[in-house]
């Protein structure tokens, strides 16, 4: 595991936020979405 990988791991999504970093892809998750429009994580 890289130090990315292990750093995405332990992110914590705020809800509240205007965008948060996806924890498997990092790409840009837009408020309220429930889900990553990149990777498809589902968030909630």
């Amino acid at each position: 595991m890289t130090a990315e990988e292990a750093a995405a791991a332990d992110a914590v999504i705020d809800l509240d936020a205007d965008e948060n970093s996806c924890p498997a892809c990092m790409g840009t998750i837009p408020r309220g979405s429930p889900s990553c429009p990149d990777c498809g994580l589902r968030l909630f």
